[in-house]
């Protein structure tokens, strides 16, 4: 089949209560969706770009399964959690012929919480927990995969993914079906930390080196606001220059934000045109973010709706 956009749930500050849920964990790393079919396997990231051939090992082991499609996260690991820089370095690998170094340095698994398709028939109309049965039964044991198994009790693993470091959980009606592109209350995100996807709007300097990203996000009339600024966080040196050299490649005299952004004289402001991927804390009484860590910049066109209040962690 071709590329379906997926299924998106809704953030939530608190866990659903009451009968007919399961959770499962919320991995930390790149949406893709698969599929399999006589052509061979097609990845691609939640905008449809194609990643197959980043990742290499995912489609290796999901080729035996012809006919069917998937719905999952593409994850690395470090020190036993799943880390979103290091999968990203997988994502954004500027020339594929790096790829066999960086799958030897970051192995992946594609972590799957759903099949859409199987024998070449859709089954999305099935109810999740039945989806969910065959995942658990025909992914068991496959190199590079992980069936996401789900859990009645949503509050306990609530507790213990804080517990031991990740992201949050992702709960979901068990009789929902598969509404590809949509986004409804049926399936409800809830995270101990807050991420949002924000527009580089330009670049603070101190003593004359860059140190900080001038961050916005639009609201419903497509109006840019600051919501903070953030440095370099785990980026490698190059990594930090290669980012600045593509946001001051937009650079205008003019700062494109809906009001003029509380920053230090020396800022040089650019057009919108980089997208960057930043986890904090809790959002000020200003709306802007408290304690901004930069993950990494992602490989999408800025859209107001991309980078967009209503897109971000409540």
């Amino acid at each position: 089949m071709a590329f379906f956009r997926p299924f998106e749930p809704i953030s939530s500050a608190e866990v659903p209560a009451g009968d007919g849920w399961i959770a499962q964990v919320k991995w930390d790393g790149v949406r893709a969706v698969a599929d399999v079919s006589k052509d061979g396997v097609h990845l691609w990231n939640r905008h449809g770009r194609p990643r197959t051939e980043r990742f290499p090992e995912i489609a290796s082991s999901l080729a035996p399964f012809q006919g069917c499609a998937f719905d999952g996260e593409v994850i690395a690991f470090s020190g036993g959690r799943p880390d979103f820089y290091r999968v990203l370095r997988r994502d954004q690998a500027g020339h594929l012929s790096i790829i066999p170094k960086l799958a030897h340095e970051i192995p992946v698994w594609y972590a799957v919480f759903d099949v859409v398709q199987i024998g070449g028939t859709w089954v999305g109309e099935w109810p999740l927990a039945k989806r969910l049965e065959w995942l658990t039964k025909h992914l068991a044991g496959v190199p590079h995969v992980l069936a996401v198994e789900g859990e009645a009790d949503s509050e306990a693993l609530f507790t213990a993914t804080r517990q031991i470091g990740l992201e949050g959980i992702v709960c979901k009606r068990m009789n929902s079906t598969y509404a590809p592109g949509r986004k409804d209350g049926r399936w409800v995100k809830v995270k101990h930390e807050r991420n949002a996807v924000a527009a580089v709007g330009g670049v603070m300097y101190r003593e004359g080196t860059p140190n900080a990203l001038v961050l916005g996000l639009f609201d419903e009339r497509a109006r840019l606001f600051h919501v903070g600024n953030v440095g370099a966080g785990r980026l490698s040196h190059r990594e930090w220059q290669q980012l600045v050299e593509r946001v001051l490649a937009e650079e205008t005299s003019a700062h494109p934000f809906a009001r003029p952004p509380k920053v230090q004289k020396m800022c040089r402001f650019a057009r919108p045109a980089v997208a960057v991927k930043v986890r904090f804390s809790e959002w000020t009484p200003h709306l802007t973010f408290r304690h901004p860590v930069l993950l990494g910049w992602l490989d999408h066109p800025v859209t107001p709706m991309l980078c967009s209040f209503s897109q971000a962690d409540p």
